[in-house]
């Protein structure tokens, strides 16, 4: 059994995942299950919204900051922590944009 859960892990850290965007997308802070995209104008920050203490999902803002709902830990918008519990920094994800047509998409691999 545990020989297939690794397996099944590792088969889908592998598998590329994908955003497909809107063209009118505002700027801001964007909340997709398990990533969170910042977009400032052309240029775009992919974090994990796995909050560093627990593993909770990061899926709500207040002000400027990014916020754990289950202990309180906050994130700036660069992932790095600014209050805790937790104390390291949320991962940021290597993508790529491929744009085509006028449809922006970010590929990663998830």
């Amino acid at each position: 059994v545990w020989d297939q859960s690794v397996r099944r892990k590792q088969e889908f850290s592998l598998a590329e995942q994908e955003l497909i965007l809107a063209p009118d997308l505002p700027d801001g802070v964007h909340f997709f299950g398990r990533v969170i995209l910042v977009k400032e104008g052309r240029s775009f920050r992919l974090l994990s919204s796995k909050c560093t203490h627990l593993g909770c999902r990061i899926n709500e803002m207040e002000g400027d900051q990014l916020v754990c709902p289950c202990h309180g830990s906050r994130y700036n918008l660069q992932g790095v922590p600014v209050k805790g519990p937790a104390v390291e920094p949320l991962p940021e994800i290597d993508f790529r944009l491929e744009e085509t047509g006028g449809v922006v998409k970010i590929v990663w691999k998830g």
